[in-house]
């Protein structure tokens, strides 16, 4: 697929994937939010008014004492980032991925978005999906 789009657009590797998981939607091998490796994933964003390391510093902070977020770790979060994008990472305890980011935006504000990957189920990511947006409107009502 790759082949056949290269040349033709700009992010050709993007468009290929993008094409192969329609149609892997489509014959039935995966369903909305399957990855390819069979588990499922999900991404909650928002958008702030403040700027990426601020944004990072105060949700770091929040999710050290929130017990939503504390419960689901299986060991502490790491931060790490560039001047675009900041990342605060840990593995849950039921051993999937939680990756929460600080993404600058153009107008100079940065958004947050929580991602967590490898849930077993389609019913475990709905569950993730609702607790995170939980976790964030939280958050974002006590800036």
């Amino acid at each position: 697929m790759h082949q056949e789009l290269e040349g033709t657009m700009d992010q050709a590797g993007w468009w290929a994937q993008s094409v192969a998981v329609a149609y892997e939607h489509h014959i039935g091998r995966r369903i909305p939010g399957q990855r390819s490796d069979g588990t499922f994933q999900l991404s909650v964003s928002r958008s702030t008014a403040l700027g990426l390391e601020e944004l990072m510093a105060r949700w770091s902070d929040f999710a050290s004492t929130s017990s939503p977020v504390q419960e689901l770790l299986a060991e502490a979060a790491r931060v790490s980032g560039t001047d675009r994008r900041m990342t605060w990472r840990a593995k849950a305890a039921d051993g999937s991925s939680v990756v929460v980011t600080s993404e600058l935006k153009k107008n100079g504000t940065a958004s947050i978005v929580a991602t967590q990957m490898g849930l077993p189920t389609p019913e475990a990511n709905d569950a993730a999906r609702q607790q995170w947006v939980e976790v964030l409107t939280d958050f974002l009502e006590r800036l």
